[in-house]
Formats: C-alpha cells, sequence, structure tokens
C-alpha cells in the first residue's frame, strides 16, 4: 500500500476517533482486525503486515477467528480491549500509520498505548508499544541476527524506520515540483525520488492524466505548468479529504489496482469509496493467500502420496511389461517336457520344435546342465508361476493405485476451491479417515462445528444451481440434497466438483451456466473445449466402500465449454 494510499484511507478512518474498541481478531498472523464502537454504530479497522497485501483500512468483510486466538491477540484483547481511540495519524505521507488508544495499564491507571502500522512490503509489521514507548510486541519479531540496524522486540524502545530525504506533496507548491521536473530524468522517477507517498505505478498514472509524455526534458513549458498545477491541485484536494478513487481491471474484470484518484485506462471503474474499493481489490485474494498457508501441510501430505502412487504405478507398468517375457517361461517348460526324451543332463541348451507357432519353426532353450531335464522344466515353470502372480497382483494393485491417484488429485482440487476454515477442517477431517494423516497426541477435543454447504447459484432462468466444493459436499449434494430427476454434471475424466441442476428438464442456458461451472470448479479451469458429462442424478451411483466424492455414472451426455472466469463472475450468486 503506497503512502498516498494510505492517506486516502486514512480520511475515511478519521471516523474512528474516540471510538471505543469492542472486539479484536486476528484471522491470521499478520492480520489484526479491531471492531470499533462508534457514534454512528460499529466499524472494523483492518491492519494487515502480509507482505504482498499489507494495508490499513476500514472494511466490511467479515473475518473468521482461528480456532485457538495467536498470543498477540490475546494480549491486545488483554490490553486494550474497552480502550479508546484518541488520534490515528500517518507519519508524514509515508507508509505508517499509528494508532493512539487510551486504555488502562496493568496497574489500572489511565495510560496510552500505540499500535504502530509499518507497510513496508516484506517488513511490514504491527508494533504495540506502551506509554514509554517500549514494545510490548509486535507480530513479527526481527533480532539482532537479523537486522544491526533495527531491531524489534519486546522491552526495546520502538524507533521510527530510517527516515528518507523526501518532502511531504500537500505541503508542495508549484515551484517545488517545477524543480523537480527538471534535467533528464524520467517523470515518475523523478517524483518518486522527490515526495513521499509515490510508487513508479502510482507516479505514472498521476502524470498521464495530464501527458503522454514520460522524460522530463520532453516536456515544454506549458506542458511542465499543467502537471505542476494539476499536481497541487490533486494534492490540495487529498490533504481536504477529497479522493475519486479508481479500480484498476484486468481482462475478466477483476481489480488488480486501487488509485485514490481517476485515472487514463480502458478497463477501469469509480469505487464508492476507498473501503469499498481496497475490499473488492483484497477480498478474494486474502482468503486464497490465507486457505493457502492454511492448506500447506495438507497439499504437502497429499503432493507426497501423489508422488508415492506414480512410484508404484511405474514400478507395475515395468512388471506389466514383461508379460510377453512369462509366457514364455512356461512354454519353454512345456516344451521341455514335451521333448525329455530327446534330451540329457548336462546339455546348455535344447533346440527343438515349436509346434504353438504358425507355421511351426525351431527354438533353442537355455538349460542349466547341472540338474536333469525334468528340473529344467520345472524351474521354468516355478518361475512362470512366480512372475505369473506378480503380473495379476500388479494388474489388481494398478487398478485400486489409479483409483486412489484419482481421488488424491481430486483433493488436490478441492484444496483450490476452500474458502473458510471449515471447509479446510473437511479436507482434514478426510485426511484422517482415510489414514493419510495422523490425529496429533494431547489435541483439543474439536469443538461441534456447523456442517459447510455447496456453493447456490441461480440461473440466468431461475432455475437453482448447486457446486460441491469437497468430497464431503459433494456426496451431500448428490445423494441427500437432489432428487432422482435433477441433472447431475461432472467434468469427464478429471477431478472436478458435484454440480446439480434443481429441475427435471431444464432449458439450453441454464444447463450452459452449470457446464461453466462444473468447467470451472474443476482441474481444468483454465482448458478449452472442457468436456462436461450429465445425466439424471438417478444414473450416478456410488460403489460399496468407494471413498467419499467417488461415483459411477452411465447414460450420459457430454457438453464442451471453455470456462471463463468473468462468465462465472457475472451468474448470479446466493
Amino acid at each position: 500500500m503506497e503512502g498516498l494510499n494510505l492517506a486516502a484511507s486514512l480520511i475515511e478512518m478519521q471516523k474512528l476517533t474516540g471510538g471505543k474498541i469492542d472486539k479484536i481478531q486476528q484471522p491470521q498472523k499478520d492480520v489484526v482486525v479491531l471492531t470499533v464502537h462508534t457514534a454512528n454504530g460499529n466499524e472494523r479497522l483492518l491492519l494487515s503486515a502480509i507482505p504482498d497485501s499489507a494495508r490499513a483500512q476500514l472494511t466490511s468483510q467479515k473475518y473468521e477467528n482461528p480456532i485457538d486466538a495467536p498470543n498477540f491477540c490475546m494480549l491486545l484483547r488483554r490490553r486494550i480491549t474497552g480502550g479508546r481511540i484518541i488520534g490515528i495519524e500517518q507519519v508524514g505521507l509515508d507508509r505508517i500509520l499509528a494508532i493512539k488508544i487510551e486504555a488502562r495499564n496493568e496497574l489500572g491507571d489511565d495510560a496510552v498505548f500505540m499500535l504502530t502500522v509499518e507497510l513496508m512490503g516484506r517488513y511490514a509489521n504491527i508494533i504495540f508499544t506502551d506509554e514509554n514507548n517500549k514494545i510490548i510486541d509486535c507480530t513479527r519479531r526481527v533480532g539482532a541476527d537479523m537486522s544491526s540496524v533495527r531491531q524489534i522486540a519486546p522491552g526495546i524502545t520502538y524507533v521510527m524506520p530510517p527516515k528518507q530525504d523526501k518532502k511531504d506533496p500537500r505541503e508542495a507548491i508549484e515551484a517545488d515540483f517545477a524543480n523537480v521536473l527538471t534535467g533528464r530524468k524520467k517523470i515518475n522517477a523523478a517524483l518518486v525520488e522527490a515526495f513521499f507517498g509515490l510508487s513508479p505505478d502510482m507516479a505514472k498514472r498521476l502524470v498521464k492524466n495530464v501527458t503522454d509524455k514520460t522524460e522530463c526534458d520532453e516536456l515544454t513549458d506549458a506542458e511542465k505548468d499543467a502537471l505542476t498545477k494539476y499536481l497541487v491541485n490533486f494534492y490540495s484536494h487529498l490533504k481536504s479529504g477529497e479522493v475519486t478513487p479508481h479500480l484498476l481491471l484486468d481482462e475478466n474484470e477483476s481489480p488488480i489496482k486501487i488509485y485514490p484518484f481517476c485515472i487514463e485506462a480502458e478497463n477501469s471503474k469509480a469505487a464508492d469509496s476507498m473501503q469499498a474499493g481496497l475490499d473488492e481489490l483484497y477480498a478474494s485474494k486474502d482468503i486464497r493467500q490465507q486457505m493457502y498457508r492454511m492448506s500447506a501441510s495438507y497439499r504437502k501430505v497429499i503432493k507426497n502420496n501423489i508422488e508415492r502412487c506414480e512410484r508404484k504405478l511405474s514400478m507395475f507398468s515395468d512388471t506389466l511389461n514383461m508379460g510377453a517375457e512369462i509366457e514364455k517361461m512356461r512354454l519353454y517348460g512345456e516344451l521341455i517336457t514335451a521333448n525329455l526324451y530327446a534330451l540329457k543332463q548336462g546339455m546348455k541348451s535344447a533346440v527343438v520344435m515349436n509346434y504353438y507357432d504358425d507355421p511351426p519353426k525351431q527354438t533353442e532353450i537355455p538349460l542349466d546342465p547341472s540338474i536333469s531335464p525334468t528340473a529344467n522344466a520345472q524351474r521354468y515353470y516355478k518361475q512362470y508361476r512366480k512372475s505369473k502372480a506378480a503380473f495379476d497382483m500388479a494388474q489388481s494393485r494398478r487398478e485400486e493405485t489409479l483409483y486412489e491417484l484419482n481421488y488424491l488429485e481430486g483433493m488436490l482440487c478441492d484444496l483450490e476451491n476452500v474458502t473458510s476454515t471449515g471447509e479446510m477442517l473437511d479436507i482434514r477431517d478426510e485426511l484422517l479417515l482415510g489414514g493419510y494423516i495422523k490425529e496429533q497426541k494431547n489435541a483439543k477435543k474439536a469443538r461441534p462445528r456447523a456442517a459447510t454447504e455447496p456453493l447456490k447459484y441461480i440461473s440466468s432462468q431461475g432455475i437453482v444451481i448447486y457446486v460441491g466444493k469437497n468430497n464431503k459436499q459433494n456426496d451431500k449434494l448428490t445423494f441427500s440434497i437432489a432428487d432422482s430427476e435433477d441433472i447431475w454434471m461432472h467434468i469427464k475424466n478429471a477431478p472436478g466438483s458435484h454440480v446439480i441442476v434443481k429441475s427435471d428438464a431444464p432449458d439450453k442456458q441454464t444447463l450452459y451456466e452449470a457446464a461453466m461451472l462444473a468447467a470451472y470448479y474443476s482441474s481444468q479451469r483454465g482448458g478449452v473445449n472442457v468436456a462436461i458429462d450429465y445425466t439424471k442424478r438417478k444414473n450416478v451411483k456410488k460403489p460399496s466402500g468407494s471413498k467419499p466424492g467417488m461415483v459411477i455414472y452411465l447414460k450420459n451426455t457430454t457438453a464442451f465449454v471453455t470456462p471463463s472466469e468473468s462468465f462465472i463472475k457475472s451468474l448470479h450468486k446466493e
């Protein structure tokens, strides 16, 4: 979060001044959410020190609490719950936000605590200090072994990051900007070097609102004058609390960047506020990041077992490729037995007529001269029986392993669809049930939790479409929620979600929308002409003893669609 966006966000945060902190959450290691009761109701303040999405903003998003609150969260709850926010300040136009909180100290006396958020990329941090500016704790401790310049740890006096030799552009006049826009430099680089709050991209977008030129020495006097006037006017409005946030969108109409001003870009749109724009920009990204971190250990377990299955399949393949050699052992045994009258002990080989060939031809069979011809025949029969047993086992185990591999790849696909802690716990429960992980010793007894629910869409024709997000939901959806005449869909021969169309005769558009959902919520999300099978739910069966989510079906029709994120976003989701 650039200093400029932080300043625009801070304008909205000022309504928290005087508010009482009612609730404190820490949904992730580097994220703190304060619920503040103000004269106009409750507001949520999000403080994120996640390196690639560090920010401070008001938010309307709700966040789940982890099962066990982190120590930093417990500390904040103990110290500042019930406290009042008496000030929120940004240091210059830098990426540092200081929140002053009046609360009781451990002796019961009134004291002023500070919650400082440093939004410095991979150095981002949330630091809690007491009335003496001593660090009580932080989300990211920095010891002497990590930095010889600045340590951040409990008991150390908090010191601001080294100050940069830059100006606050809100205090600049036209002459200050004009002086910067001289020489042989890129315009955006010159502004970033001289003023707080700008990244190269932010400066570039600001400049583009006035001129397409990129070099300072390319500007005419008139263009330079127009640009300096624009910058002074923009920062004057920012200082008075006036911003017009806009979102830059990608090809799927998804936001990829926010600016506190209008931007010259075809694919952009205005945001109602910085809060709304930041929520739209980060909401899904935050969930994906959180779920990815939470699922790291499960992902590793699943991938390790997929690799185990692939190694087994490779071994089985080697055994199955020996089929011709195995049959040769049986043939040799039979040919030796048929020609015992002509063979003697001590022979190193036997040349006999193989009447199994058409036309018959002579075949040379290696013999062990130290044993009798009959013993040689028995040796070949024994090798045949042993190899045939290994071949038959490899055939059977190969099918079992392919089944398990398909199941594990499906679970890996399910991990990509997880958007809540409950759904993550569904995956964990399934891994426990399958014996892929073991319950930790001395683990706390799991608290009862509500069952997770499949996604629910309403088609453009008003028909309900359900999408399962994991095997547990898939089984419930297919065999409990769906009626026998409803339409069931699944990607063909690949891992994916079960999709149910709650209709016995849906229109073509609804079928198309459901097929797009089946393709999108599958391992072929980025594919082209993805094959989707669909049939009546009554044609879907669950074999006895099969793993969760695994089914067989028949009498299906196949449709082909190319999944599109923008199309999925356009569907009505409840």
